[in-house]
């Protein structure tokens, strides 16, 4: 007789940048495709998040660095999102620095293939940065996933509404067979809009 099956898991790395808004509809809208979402900060994201609020929205605790994912481990993952996706995080992961927790993970998915998808958030005044642009390109070079680019200082939830649905696209594919769970945050009706798109477009 087959083991229970369970949901697959996204590992959300989180930046310190705005728009901090969009990521508790980004993380419920995962949640009612049926992930698993556990959070991993950068560093400079530790002061900038609501740790409570998201460690209840997810039910599994924060990780920030090496320690606390010892305490903690995480499970395996199925795939990687990266929302918001700073500048810095972007020029070090497009060459493989090693520096914090969530660079290492975003390596080491890289180096497997994992699939992975970016909404990259970066300050305005770097927005057109040559290297930050050409970092883009190798990251999307690699296989990643990488939206267009969210402006931290306008309300522009469409980057987040297609790392949505690429991870809506993305599951039906997942390794682990996803299971729909009842207590799950509704998603906000742009999201769902988005994700039913997507739902038909692929159908």
């Amino acid at each position: 007789m087959p083991g229970k099956s369970r949901s697959p898991v996204l590992h959300l790395v989180v930046c310190g940048t705005e728009p901090a808004a969009e990521l508790t509809p980004f993380i419920a809208a995962c949640q009612e495709l049926s992930w698993e979402v556990h959070i991993v900060t950068t560093p400079d994201a530790v002061d900038v998040i609501d740790r409570d609020a998201l460690t209840a929205l997810t039910d599994h605790p924060i990780r920030e660095d090496e320690q606390a994912e010892a305490l903690h481990p995480l499970p395996p993952a199925e795939a990687y999102a990266v929302a918001p996706a700073s500048f810095d995080l972007v020029n070090k992961w497009a060459y493989g620095l090693n520096d914090n927790l969530a660079l290492r993970l975003l390596n080491e998915a890289t180096a497997v293939g994992l699939p992975v998808v970016a909404v990259p958030v970066p300050d305005p005044t770097l927005a057109q940065h040559p290297a930050f642009l050409e970092n883009l390109e190798r990251l999307r070079h690699w296989g990643v996933i990488v939206t267009r680019l969210a402006d931290p200082e306008v309300d522009d939830p469409a980057p987040w509404h297609a790392a949505a649905q690429v991870i809506s696209a993305w599951t039906r594919f997942a390794r682990v067979p996803a299971q729909p769970t009842a207590h799950r945050t509704p998603l906000t009706e742009p999201l769902r809009r988005g994700v039913d798109d997507l739902a038909m477009q692929s159908g």
